[in-house]
């Protein structure tokens, strides 16, 4: 739980873009969260409420993570919605491009799953160029989605069609 405090830190400070809806300083209910992972982890994929965790790590700790979970539609289990992190000094190291392909390639291996989805504020250029080189595609933007101190914020969806 440490690397994910410590990610949501870095949420708008300083050049890092603002990347998630957790506002900095809010607390987080990390037993909440810590339930999620440990009941994800154990149900099978295609289930409600499972989820899988890749994460890298130096002799610090965890430096980045990718992770897929069930949407929350049981008419979507054929999709899974992405979720990424690698902490600021370890950015564009390629941890985020390893990670992901270790992800993909479990996904692909799993039959009910057809479709990868992430979601990114439109503002965030890195993550959309990101994605956009591993072959996700732009399905949806959402404008005025969101609202960060008064200011309209776009969210972009993208998916990645897991087989022909």
């Amino acid at each position: 739980m440490v690397h994910a405090e410590t990610q949501a830190a870095e949420n708008g400070r300083g050049t890092t873009v603002r990347f998630a809806l957790r506002e900095p300083g809010r607390p987080r209910d990390l037993n909440r969260v810590r339930k999620f992972i440990d009941d994800g982890l154990q149900r099978p994929a295609g289930e409600p409420g499972w989820c899988r965790l890749w994460i890298a790590d130096d002799a610090s700790g965890i430096i980045g993570s990718v992770g897929l979970r069930a949407p929350d539609e049981r008419l979507s289990a054929h999709r899974a919605m992405v979720d990424i992190g690698v902490l600021e000094p370890h950015r564009r190291s390629g941890i985020a491009t390893d990670l992901y392909a270790a992800a993909i390639d479990w996904a692909r291996a799993q039959a009910q799953l057809a479709w990868l989805d992430a979601e990114v504020f439109a503002h965030n250029e890195p993550a959309l160029r990101f994605h956009r080189r591993l072959g996700f595609v732009e399905t949806a933007r959402i404008a005025d989605l969101f609202r960060f101190d008064g200011a309209p914020v776009d969210d972009v969806r993208l998916s990645l069609r897991l087989r022909p």
